[in-house]
């Protein structure tokens, strides 16, 4: 546990006095924890958990939970295209077929958002009672404040979108209304997601399985096929998108399959567009394999 607890401290780039400062203990109790001579307290280990955004079980080492953020990737705003997209859906729907069709599409959400699967039919019953579209929205906007903390993002963004079908606004706008609510690195992706979601996760997995290295130099990376999930873990903590997506574009099947298989379902999705997308040199491969490799001598080190 020392050797997990010393490397996510560096992947933090906290220092043992900063980590001691934030859970209210002394630096020599993270040194002892750090050196397998104490082990952290219940307590603690929670504390610690929600500051590595992990979970106890992978501090103890008994299961790990696949990375939700690469690079620009993070698995919070992932979901907010995947529900902008249930929301184009929605758009092209009552666009189609009126608005009350929207509410046949409910049990189809692929986002899983629970706001959105109950703002739909709330607002339709709205207008049945003919309330006014301002006054309409007002109410579930005070729905939206009720939110968990978490959850408010989307409610936001759904509220906002939802507003702009029912005046008839065009797809166009819409697109643009949703990638403003999750950012400048996302604007590309969205209304995307329904092509890279037609693939389930193994079926993306499997695609790499024969897939040869990208020329003879490029097997900087072959070693790592020996790795535990833990240190790959790390890696994929410290890489920025557009090193993972060239390092793992020249390496071969089994270290792709290595890799994405440690990432969430929404991360794993975009880098694997990514990976389809990528028409870089060797030059660039070869550069992002030794920045990897460089890496994973780091966390060796420290483990």
């Amino acid at each position: 546990m020392g050797g997990k607890i010393y490397s996510l401290r560096m992947a933090k780039r906290m220092s043992q006095e900063q980590l001691a400062a934030v859970l209210n203990i002394s630096p020599a109790a993270v040194s002892k924890w750090e050196r397998n001579l104490s082990n952290p307290s219940v307590e603690m280990l929670w504390a610690l958990a929600d500051l590595f955004e992990c979970s106890i079980d992978e501090l103890v080492g008994r299961t790990l939970v696949p990375v939700e953020s690469v690079g620009i990737y993070d698995e919070k705003k992932l979901r907010l295209v995947v529900i902008g997209e249930d929301l184009l859906k929605c758009s092209e729907i009552s666009r189609a077929e009126g608005l009350l069709a929207m509410e046949s599409y409910v049990p189809r959400l692929k986002g899983g958002s629970r706001f959105l699967a109950f703002a739909i039919p709330y607002i339709l019953n709205l207008f049945m009672k003919q309330l006014e579209s301002e006054e309409a929205f007002r109410f579930l906007e005070n729905y939206v404040a009720t939110l968990p903390e978490a959850e408010r993002p989307e409610g936001s963004m759904i509220a906002a979108v939802l507003r702009k079908i029912f005046s008839g606004e065009s797809p166009e706008i819409l697109q643009e209304l949703i990638a403003s609510y999750i950012g400048i690195d996302y604007r590309e992706k969205n209304g995307r997601m329904s092509e890279m979601l037609k693939y389930a996760r193994q079926e993306i997995l499997d695609q790499y399985m024969d897939k040869k290295i990208y020329s003879d130099n490029t097997d900087l990376l072959e070693e790592l096929v020996h790795v535990g999930d833990f240190e790959i873990q790390l890696i994929l903590r410290n890489l920025d998108t557009v090193t993972l997506t060239a390092a793992l574009t020249g390496a071969s099947g089994e270290v792709v399959r290595a890799f994405l298989a440690n990432l969430s379902d929404r991360v794993l999705y975009f880098i694997h567009e990514d990976m389809k997308q990528w028409n870089g040199t060797e030059e660039e491969i070869l550069a992002a394999q030794k920045k990897v490799l460089a890496l994973h001598c780091d966390i060796q080190s420290t483990l």
